[in-house]
């Protein structure tokens, strides 16, 4: 039993139990992959199983493909074994079953794509405008539907009176008939079918049970209730059942998953065997001593405190600033230093909650020419509600046909392509914008409602925009633009935080530019957005805490860990439940960290909560004090110099007196001083402040240095 080597006695005991059910607790870091992989082996090797008849569920491709791999290496026999992912054992299933499905055996799996095409032919049929009824909603509200197993007759009740609901059942009820027609099944089919089969045809339910003697379930804790559906059919009297996962780390409810179904394991199968393995071969004990505090705090879980393989001096250090600006600074400026002690800036993740916090961070970054990437998501301005709403402020300011086009489009207002590229051929041979042309024909009395509504509404936001601060011309946009309203019927939330994020932005550059005017805004904009090469080799990697999930890194830092940001509004609204979640959320970002961890939040005002922040209730949970690690720093008005410095070399100006020779001076750092030279073509200024600063070469650009008032 060779492969048996390294393994820990929690380890060893998962691996070599005799017992028919069993639930292996398995802490973040644990090796849970390599208990999984070594069980099977221990199956066919010492106890004689065929490798056929073992069954390995896991809920990504990457995760079937690795435990492929490894078991292949330690013996070759086990490729035999069934390992994938459950929808590519409803297919295998489905392929063997078609005909008590009612299909044939080669039906066909639709992708989003796929089901897009059938969405246009249910619109042309029943004469329906994707502009008022978009295509994602629709395939949510179908999907929702059928895993609720809410029927199209059923649906067509709940709709009631209600036109736009009425709408939308008609789709539904068309799609069904088309995937029928077409002998084919979408990713929620492949799962509906099989447990409806399963559970309904004893015949076929006992031929699988006979099939596999043994099922493994990786990643237990975030089965749904089809999911787990699929698999208690497998599992008959004279089954194994072995499921590996984590109650703390169940963070897709959202998704469909239940914690419930790996808590409690044991109602289900009271013979069952449950082994904790708790010893952690990735965290340091100060990370972990962090995590299972917090985790503590949470209710109706299986009791596991992590111990780390490995010790450090570093302790996990908490640091709160004034403004989100500061709070960025000092990150970067620890990644500038991680960076020089490690040599790499892949050493070091930037964790957060939301997607609309890497806006602070990442021009903090480029400012800095550190180059970074984001993980399963884009940086800010590449949002598309954040172009959206760029567009409306173009045509604000310009009115040119790219943004009049996008501004039309999100949300629908009523005016195609066909109408927009007459406007188009008319405005080429007038040499005119679009929205000129539309001008002349609204004061002709020619255009067409819709036409004349847009006109009047970008009319009314150039009304507002010219008596009106930064601030206020982005709320005035949001409120009337029906862009708010437009995602919240979507139930697109992160959409409208980023939106609302996008206002604190303007905030800040009306807070710290010399002529914050709307035209400046947009270039700003355009100067950072337009950052789209492509980085490669050494990089900062940022992401939000459900993308780093499964992942690693030496150095985590997690930011923005403030109440209503994390744990996030809707959560604490939602009270214990999603309270619990938000923790389990939080336990994971810990857990990514090898060997140093970083939480940081700020006390400033936010516009994604209307409030200031305070720090998040999880800063206590965890125990971690705040650490002083700046005192006699201003970080606010470090980080405006950094931003100055690089957004005043692209065109961007800033706040700045024209500061001469010897004019008395206030610094925010460094007290009074006198300007003792000037250098014009480098734009710096000598200056000598109070003991204990001395001289120094200040940029005339520095948002936090003014000049001293006579007191005459």
């Amino acid at each position: 039993m060779d492969f048996m080597q390294g393994l820990n006695k929690e380890q060893k005991a998962a691996v070599l139990t005799d017992k028919q059910y069993v639930r292996v607790i398995a802490g973040a870091g644990s090796g849970k992959t390599r208990v999984l992989t070594t069980r099977i082996i221990h199956l066919i090797k010492d106890l004689g199983y065929y490798p056929s008849s073992i069954c390995a569920i896991t809920f990504t491709n990457k995760a079937a493909n690795e435990m492929k791999e490894r078991m292949e290496r330690m013996l070759p026999e086990a490729i035999r074994v069934h390992t994938s992912t459950i929808h590519a054992l409803c297919v295998r299933i489905i392929r063997e079953e078609y005909e008590a499905v009612g299909l044939i055996r080669n039906f066909t799996i639709i992708d989003t794509a796929d089901q897009q095409s059938v969405l246009r032919e249910a619109y042309r049929t029943l004469e329906y405008d994707r502009k008022s009824l978009p295509y994602r909603e629709v395939l949510n509200y179908i999907s929702n539907n059928k895993i609720a197993s809410v029927s199209v007759e059923q649906a067509r009740k709940l709709a009631g009176s209600n036109y736009y609901e009425q709408q939308k059942a008609s789709v539904y009820k068309f799609y069904v008939d088309r995937l029928r027609d077409l002998y084919a099944l979408d990713f929620d089919d492949l799962l509906i079918k099989v447990n409806d089969l399963l559970r309904t045809h004893e015949v076929v339910r006992q031929k699988w049970q006979r099939r596999f003697r043994v099922v493994l379930v990786d990643e237990f804790q975030d089965v749904d209730h089809i999911q787990y559906g699929i698999v208690t059919s497998l599992v008959g009297e004279d089954n194994e059942l072995y499921v590996v996962g984590d109650p703390d780390q169940t963070i897709y409810t959202w998704r469909g998953a239940n914690v419930d179904f790996i808590v409690d394991f044991e109602k289900k199968f009271p013979e069952s065997e449950t082994i904790v393995l708790n010893q952690n071969y990735r965290s340091t004990q100060h990370i972990l001593d962090r995590a299972n505090r917090l985790i503590s705090c949470n209710q109706n879980r299986p009791h596991k405190d992590l111990h780390a393989n490995k010790q450090s001096d570093f302790d996990v250090v908490y640091e709160s600033f004034d403004d989100v600006e500061a709070e960025s600074y000092w990150i970067v400026r620890k990644i500038e230093e991680l960076k020089e002690e490690t040599g790499s800036y892949l050493n070091t993740a930037v964790l957060y909650r939301s997607n609309y916090l890497s806006r602070s961070i990442e021009k903090v970054l480029m400012a800095r020419h550190i180059p970074y990437v984001i993980y399963g998501g884009l940086r800010f301005y590449d949002h598309a509600e954040v172009k959206d709403m760029m567009s409306y402020l173009r045509m604000i300011t310009h009115g040119d046909d790219l943004a009049l086009r996008r501004s039309v489009a999100s949300p629908r207002r009523g005016i195609g392509e066909k109408t927009l590229d007459n406007f188009a051929d008319r405005a080429a041979l007038k040499g005119a914008s679009i929205f000129e042309i539309m001008e002349d024909d609204v004061a002709l009395g020619t255009a067409s409602p819709k036409v004349k509504a847009y006109v009047n509404l970008i009319h009314r936001f150039r009304s507002v925009a010219s008596t009106s601060t930064l601030e206020e011309i982005m709320n005035d946009v949001l409120k009337h633009s029906s862009l708010v309203q437009h995602f919240e019927k979507q139930e697109e939330f992160e959409r409208i935080e980023n939106l609302k994020e996008l206002v604190s932005d303007a905030h800040h550059f009306e807070q710290n530019y010399d002529e914050p005017d709307l035209e400046s805004y947009i270039q700003m904009v355009s100067l950072y957005g337009d950052k789209n090469e492509v980085v490669e080799g050494d990089y900062v990697r940022l992401m939000t805490v459900h993308a780093a999930k499964g992942l690693e890194f030496e150095n985590v830092i997690i930011m923005g860990v403030s109440d209503n940001v994390f744990p996030n509004k809707n959560a604490v609204i939602d009270g214990i439940g999603g309270i619990q979640e938000e923790r389990r959320l939080m336990y994971v970002a810990i857990t990514r960290a090898k060997n140093r961890l970083y939480v940081t939040n700020n006390t400033g005002f936010s516009f994604v909560s209307g409030m200031y922040s305070k720090p998040s209730r999880f800063i206590q949970e965890m125990g971690v004090n705040e650490v002083k690690e700046n005192q006699g720093l201003n970080l606010s008005s470090l980080a405006k110099e950094t931003f100055s410095q690089f957004e005043t070399s692209h065109g961007v100006g800033v706040k700045a007196k024209k500061l001469k020779k010897a004019d008395l001076v206030i610094h925010d750092d460094f007290g009074e001083g006198i300007v003792i030279s000037v250098d014009e073509d480098a734009d710096t200024m000598r200056i000598a402040f109070n003991f204990p600063h001395g001289t120094k070469t200040i940029s005339r650009k520095f948002t936090g240095l003014r000049k001293k008032e006579s007191m005459s």
